[in-house]
């Protein structure tokens, strides 16, 4: 069984047997009340429930033992609370709870029976139970020494409260100490608890360390720009206005937000070794922006990032960013002012940088999958988008090029029918040994951006989004939509060799856990069990190499997308991969991937989960380079997702 059905296993597991044991506990003490002949029938009952629970109890076990073989990362508040809560009181349930209900005298006159040796040990077996629920919603991984005071405070009360109101009433007095002592436990619980979503330093207190400014760390102005012989380099000057707009679409019009009064944005299209200067102009009412250029590793100060690498721009104010166009490929741009909500609305656009030497494709053409609501669109070439079918007239024999971009913040599966195809590029690099794909579909993660070349048949061709038909080529019938398997990207292509060294390793574990978040408890996207900003920084130096294992023990998809770098891929689930350059990879719940980071791009960098309203509930987190700082603060208008 995989781990992400085993994590959804335990998460269903570990209710039930917290419904058994209250269950169990309660007829028990039901039993206890009634009369003998009915109460032996009760009691019979609540034996019957005890073996119940002690199955469901017992099925943990393997499924926990499952679990440990993915890794540690799974099993630690398991193993060290939650299991032994509850395993420990129904051993003792049997010892001493279980003869009591199987063989207590049900006659006139027979001895009363003790609730505190009938059901205490079954109410603290339930206590324990629940407490394993608390474990799975309060503590993630590490297991930190506040979180397991509060379960373990918080399971000492119930049961401390439990003992004195079982025993003999003397004086309504001992009910108020009974209730005293509980509420004394939860306060204690409370605040030993604390400690389990702060208390870690962020982001902010690298501001404070001296060093270099993250302001400084900028692209080169057009009159200082040289290229490697000294000559200056060609300058493209774009200037993107954030503005509202209506998209027009068959289902109907919807408000948006948009880049010059288009969805997507315009295409930006330049050359390797341009220098490019694009001017933010925002003229949204009351709503600050950003421009953030995704998977394009700019200098830090370029990144678009408010609160950390600029201030967001507010409406009437522009802003000038600069980078030299040295990497080719596809790639895309978007506001990272409350990004989760900037992006689908519409305020993002695609960027394609050009090789110096022609590639071999004649015809080059850009696509952007974006969701409206729960409308899909398909902008090609930067025009409008449609929820229909879009169209592209291709001449028989033309090697063309496709390139995909996943704007959204979920991801798709891609079919390319009619043509055999390969995936000439992932996320801007060149895949080497590209093969040809027949039939094969692709899963393309949020942010994500594949480049697919084929030689157009002289029949059509379809390209599928999801469960739809997205583009035609040279209708009008299309051909059957590709159904082949879905390819592990992650063993595409040739294999080259890893790293031969590491000088550090982070270690990054995602989850969905009750955790400080701006300042309140909530149920919070977690890394390490923190969320943002409580989420501890990894401070690299210039020319490290960094192995970072990024742990999925939640059951949502998170596309991690680190800023500043590519990282490649070296194994997924302990399986290697052949080290593709990626900069947005999906870790499917109970995955562990392992990435190798090198150090070369000084600043400091958000990474973060593309799936935008995840890291605007906590997953988002920094790396940051020794002695760098930033004059910038989080507030003021300043948030990045």
């Amino acid at each position: 069984m995989s781990t992400a059905r085993l994590i959804a296993l335990d998460q269903i597991l570990f209710v039930l047997v917290a419904a058994a044991w209250a269950a169990t506990a309660g007829v028990a003490l039901a039993g206890l009340r009634q009369p003998a002949a009915a109460g032996r029938r009760t009691r019979l009952i609540a034996a019957a429930l005890w073996a119940a629970a002690i199955v469901v109890t017992a099925l943990r076990i393997p499924v926990t033992l499952g679990l440990a073989r993915a890794g540690w990362w799974f099993v630690a508040e398991k193993v060290t609370l939650a299991l032994p809560l509850v395993v420990l009181p129904a051993l003792a349930s049997a010892a001493v709870s279980l003869p009591r209900l199987l063989r207590a005298p049900s006659g006139s006159g027979a001895p009363v029976l003790s609730p505190r040796l009938v059901a205490f040990p079954l109410l603290v077996t339930a206590y324990g139970a629940v407490a394993g629920v608390a474990c799975g919603v309060v503590i993630s991984y590490p297991v930190t020494g506040g979180g397991a005071a509060a379960v373990l405070a918080l399971f000492a009360a119930a049961s401390v409260v439990s003992w004195r109101l079982l025993g003999p009433v003397r004086t309504p007095g001992d009910r108020w100490q009974a209730a005293g002592t509980g509420v004394l436990a939860l306060a204690v619980a409370l605040t030993v608890g604390g400690g389990w979503s702060g208390g870690h330093p962020h982001f902010g207190d690298h501001a404070r360390a001296q060093g270099i400014s993250v302001d400084l760390l900028r692209g080169p102005a057009a009159s200082a720009a040289g290229g490697p012989s000294g000559a200056k380099p060609r300058v493209r000057r774009f200037t993107l206005t954030a503005q509202p707009a209506t998209v027009r679409l068959a289902s109907g019009p919807i408000d948006a937000w948009s880049f010059n009064g288009q969805v997507p944005g315009p295409v930006l299209r330049v050359r390797q070794g341009d220098l490019v200067e694009v001017t933010l102009r925002n003229r949204l009412p009351g709503q600050a922006v950003t421009v953030h250029w995704h998977g394009y590793d700019v200098p830090s100060g370029e990144d678009g990032v408010p609160g950390v690498t600029q201030n967001a721009v507010a409406p009437g104010q522009t802003h000038v960013y600069r980078f030299r166009a040295e990497d080719p490929g596809t790639y895309w741009y978007h506001s990272h002012q409350n990004s989760s909500i900037a992006v689908p609305r519409g305020l993002f656009g695609l960027l394609v940088v050009d090789p110096a030497a022609p590639l071999p494709e004649s015809e080059d053409h850009v696509l952007a999958l974006h969701t409206f609501g729960t409308r899909p669109t398909l902008s090609v070439d930067g025009a409008a988008p449609t929820d229909g079918l879009a169209r592209l007239a291709l001449p028989p024999g033309a090697r063309t090029r496709l390139r995909v971009v996943n704007t959204d913040t979920r991801p798709v599966v891609l079919g390319l029918g009619g043509a055999p195809y390969r995936i000439a590029a992932v996320d801007g690099g060149d895949v080497p040994g590209a093969t040809d794909l027949d039939g094969a579909r692709l899963h393309l993660a949020a942010g994500g951006r594949y480049d697919l070349t084929f030689t157009v048949p002289s029949g059509p061709v379809l390209l599928t989004a999801g469960d739809r038909p997205a583009l035609l080529v040279n209708g009008p019938s299309a051909p059957p939509a590709a159904a082949g398997p879905i390819v592990d990207i992650t063993r595409y292509g040739a294999a080259t060799a890893p790293p031969a060294r590491f000088d550090q390793e982070v270690t990054w574990v995602l989850d969905k856990t009750l955790a400080m978040a701006d300042g309140l408890p909530r149920l919070a996207q977690t890394v390490n069990g923190k969320a943002w900003p409580n989420i501890p920084t990894p401070v690299v130096r210039q020319g490290q190499t960094v192995r970072i294992r990024v742990v999925n023990r939640g059951t949502d998809t998170h596309p991690m997308h680190p800023h500043g770098h590519h990282v490649r891929i070296l194994s997924r689930n302990g399986v290697p991969a052949t080290g593709l350059s990626m900069d947005t990879f999906d870790v499917a719940p109970g995955e562990v991937w392992e990435v190798a980071l090198v150090a070369d791009n000084p600043g400091m960098w958000m990474s973060h989960c593309h799936d935008l309203a995840h890291a605007a509930q906590g997953m988002e987190f920094h790396l940051a380079y020794e002695g760098v700082t930033t004059p910038y603060e989080m507030g003021g208008g300043n948030h990045p997702a």
